[in-house]
Formats: C-alpha cells, sequence, structure tokens
C-alpha cells in the first residue's frame, strides 16, 4: 500500500494531481492522497473486515503486514470487492498489471489533519465536501473516471 502517485497509470497520475489543484482553486478545500496501489494480501485482509470474526481478520492483517485491530474497528467496513483497481500484480508478467487503476484521497481540515467524515462541510456552503469533490473529480475525468461516490465509497476514484 503506498501513497505514492508514480504506482498508477500516467492517466490516473494526470488526473489526480489536477483534482487535487482544482478542489483547492474551485471548492477551497485542500485533499491528499490516501491510498493509490496495495498488494492483494492486503486487499482481502480488508475485505474481510467487518465480514469476519476480529481473530481472522488480524490472522490476515498480520500476513498482510498490517496492524491488528480491535473488535470495535472490526465492525466497519472498509472495501466493497476483492477486485479492487488498487491491487497491482508485479508477480506475473503483464507489466499492465503493476500499475494501480484507482486512488483514494482524504479530506484535511484547516490545521491539515484528515476529516473522514462523509458529512464534513468545512467549506461552509452546506454541501458535503466529499460529494462536491467526487463530483469535481467527475467533470475533470469525465468519460475516463468513476467516482467511487456512486457506489458508495466516496473517497475513491478509478479509471474506467
Amino acid at each position: 500500500m503506498s501513497r505514492n502517485l508514480e504506482r498508477a497509470v500516467p492517466y490516473l497520475r494526470t488526473f489526480t494531481s489536477l483534482l487535487i489543484s482544482e478542489t483547492k482553486t474551485r471548492l477551497g478545500l485542500s485533499i491528499f492522497i490516501v491510498d493509490v496501489d496495495r498488494d492483494y494480501k492486503i486487499q482481502v485482509a480488508y475485505y474481510a473486515q467487518g465480514r469476519e470474526n476480529v481473530a481472522t481478520v488480524n490472522t490476515l492483517r498480520a500476513a498482510a503486514g498490517l496492524p491488528r485491530i480491535t473488535v470495535q474497528q472490526n465492525k466497519k467496513k472498509i472495501t466493497w470487492t476483492l477486485k479492487s483497481k488498487h491491487i497491482t500484480n508485479l508477480d506475473d508478467e503483464d507489466i499492465a498489471n503493476d500499475l494501480s487503476r484507482a486512488v483514494d484521497i482524504g479530506l484535511k481540515d484547516h490545521n491539515g489533519r484528515y476529516v473522514g467524515d462523509s458529512y464534513a462541510d468545512l467549506n461552509k456552503d452546506h454541501i458535503r465536501d466529499y460529494k462536491q469533490i467526487g463530483l469535481l473529480g467527475e467533470e475533470l475525468g469525465k468519460g475516463h473516471i468513476k467516482w467511487g461516490g456512486r457506489f458508495g465509497d466516496e473517497p475513491h476514484f478509478e479509471v474506467i
């Protein structure tokens, strides 16, 4: 798992840089990259969260090199698929599988702290910030980008 935009396909790199810039210019909001690419073992551990008991989840997290989580943390699902466009496969010979086709962003408050609340309205315009960012992303990537808010994952953008 990384935040390195160089681990994404070229179109996604350009789109994400533009999204960060235009979010600041048009919406007065600051965003950052949370996740670009991840190994399949990490995806399996993420998918198990909220679906399996905490012991099973923590076994999978350990195998993926992730820290343990609590029973409370295990109540929340954090991904909806095992076929994420974040997944890369460096073990096969197909170089098309080496780069991510998805990125997750995070919102920063005015002190630079992460805001994960999907109802946040930091720019005080009575519209949820993640929704505004998602709609802006759809506009900027029209025909090439799918916003995760259309399927319940507002911080997520992926190449179509």
